[in-house]
C-alpha cells in the first residue's frame, strides 16, 4: 500500500495532481501553471487576442493571475502597442473587415505584421518571471522594430518588481556589477573567437545594450539566482537575445518557502528528490537522444521514508498478520511508480501538510477541469528554461551563443 500523500508536481508544461493512500494511487494532469502564496493557490495564464486581414496580422498577449477560489482575474502584464498599431492600420484602411482564419484568404506573407509573445519562464512563490517579445513590421515603413524584455511581477498585486525590492540595495548593486562584468567578458570572447559563427556574432554585438531591469529569478541548487536577458538585433534585422549565466544571490527571508518546493539532485545527477515528513518523491531522468530538442522525461515515483509511520490500512494489515507495528515500520521502503513526466521538473507543492480545505480542493479540481478543456482563446502559461532556439521572421525567439573556437 503506498503511503498517504497528496501534492502538486510541476514538470514540463503541465502540473500533476497526485493522491495516494488506502484507495491506491491516483494521478491527473493538466496544462496549468500554479503557485502557492500565503496559503492561496494562484493560477498564471495567458490570454491571446488579435485579428487578421487580407494584408495585415495583429496578435496580442495578456498575462493574468487568478486565485483558484475566485472568479475574477488580476492583470499582471499588458502592452497596448499592438492594439494601437491595429487602430492606426484600420484608420488607413476604412471598411476592411477581419477574415476567417479557416478560409483560404489568409495571406502567407502579409506586409503588416504586429505581434507580441509572452513566454513564462518560471514562478517562485509570488514572483513570476517572463519574457515579453514584440515585433512591429509595418508596410512601407522602415526600420522594423523587434523588442524584448524580461520581467518579474508579483502575482498578488500585478506590480513589476526590482532587484532592490527582492534582495536589498547592496545585493542588487553587487548582482548588477557582476552581470555587467559577465556581459563584457562574453563580448570579449565573441570578438576573440574565430570561425564563421563568431564573425556573424560580431556583426550583431554592438546592438546589445545591458539593461539592469531586464532580469528574471532563477534557482541553482535550491538557492536564488538572477538571470539577465539582453535583447539585440541581427545583421538582417531579426531579433536576438543574449542570456547571461545565472548569478547567485544571497537568499532573502521570502526564499525559505520557495526553497521547500524545489528539488534536490543527487551528486551524479541520476535522481532528483523531494522529501516530505512521511514520504519521498523521486524522479529519474531519461534523456531522449533521438529528440531534436534534446528533451527527456522523468520517471516519477513515490517512496515511503524508512521509519515513517504506516497508514491505518497498512497498520491493520500488519496487526492481522501478527507482525508488530515496529517491525513493519522498520521494513525497507517500497517504491510506487507514479507517472512518466516531461523534463524539466520545477516544484512540488504539498496538499497534505498542511492539509488543504475542501473548498480549496474543489477549486483546484475546477481549475484542472477548465485548463484541460481550453477552447484556444485562453492558453495556460507554459514555462521554458530558455528562449526557444527556433528562429522566426516575426518573432524574437533565438539566443545568440558563441563560444571561443566555434
Amino acid at each position: 500500500m503506498p503511503p498517504d500523500a497528496e501534492f502538486l508536481f510541476a514538470a514540463g508544461d503541465s502540473t500533476f495532481w497526485v493522491r495516494s493512500g488506502a484507495e491506491g494511487l491516483r494521478v491527473r494532469s493538466a496544462p496549468i501553471l500554479l503557485t502557492q502564496v500565503d496559503g492561496h493557490f494562484i493560477e498564471v495564464f495567458i490570454a491571446d487576442g488579435g485579428a487578421d486581414f487580407t494584408d495585415a496580422s495583429f496578435t496580442s498577449a495578456h498575462l493574468f493571475a487568478r486565485d483558484v477560489t475566485r472568479k475574477d482575474s488580476l492583470s499582471l502584464f499588458h502592452d497596448d502597442r499592438v492594439q494601437h498599431e491595429a487602430e492606426r492600420w484600420n484608420a488607413r484602411h476604412p471598411g476592411e473587415e477581419p477574415i476567417d482564419l479557416d478560409s483560404d484568404q489568409v495571406p502567407s506573407d502579409p506586409r503588416t505584421v504586429v505581434s507580441e509573445e509572452i513566454e513564462v519562464l518560471d514562478v517562485h512563490g509570488p514572483w513570476v518571471t517572463f519574457n515579453h517579445l514584440l515585433d512591429i513590421d509595418l508596410e512601407n515603413k522602415e526600420p522594423h522594430h523587434h523588442m524584448g524584455h524580461r520581467y518579474v511581477v508579483d502575482v498578488r498585486t500585478g506590480m513589476r518588481t526590482s532587484l532592490q525590492s527582492l534582495f536589498g540595495d547592496a545585493e542588487a548593486h553587487r548582482i548588477i556589477a557582476q552581470a555587467k562584468q559577465s556581459f563584457k567578458q562574453l563580448g570579449d570572447s565573441i570578438r576573440a573567437a574565430g570561425g564563421d559563427r563568431a564573425a556573424l556574432a560580431r556583426e550583431s554585438l554592438d546592438s546589445f545594450h545591458f539593461d539592469s531591469t531586464s532580469f528574471g529569478l532563477a534557482d541553482v541548487a535550491r538557492a536564488p539566482a538572477v538571470a539577465f536577458m539582453i535583447p539585440g538585433t541581427g545583421a538582417d534585422g531579426e531579433a536576438l537575445a543574449l542570456n547571461l549565466p545565472p548569478i547567485a544571490a544571497t537568499a532573502p527571508s521570502w526564499w525559505t518557502n520557495v526553497k521547500a518546493t524545489l528539488p534536490v539532485w543527487s551528486a551524479d545527477s541520476s535522481v532528483v528528490r523531494w522529501t516530505r515528513s512521511g514520504y519521498e518523491v523521486t524522479a529519474r531522468p531519461k534523456i531522449d537522444t533521438a529528440s531534436i530538442s534534446g528533451n527527456g522525461t522523468l520517471a516519477l515515483a513515490l517512496t515511503r521514508k524508512a521509519g515513517a509511520a504506516l497508514s491505518r490500512a497498512d497498520s491493520a494489515r500488519a496487526d492481522s498478520s501478527k507482525t508488530t507495528r515496529a517491525t513493519a515500520t522498520r521494513r525497507a521502503p517500497s517504491e510506487w511508480p507514479i507517472a512518466t513526466v516531461p523534463m524539466p521538473a520545477y516544484q512540488l507543492i504539498p496538499l497534505d501538510d498542511p492539509a488543504v480545505s475542501t473548498v480549496v480542493r474543489s477549486a483546484l479540481a475546477r481549475a484542472f477541469d477548465a485548463s484541460s478543456s481550453l477552447d484556444g482563446v485562453v492558453h495556460t502559461a507554459s514555462r521554458s528554461v530558455r528562449i526557444r532556439l527556433a528562429s522566426y521572421r516575426h518573432r524574437m525567439s533565438h539566443s545568440l551563443r558563441v563560444r571561443s573556437g566555434d
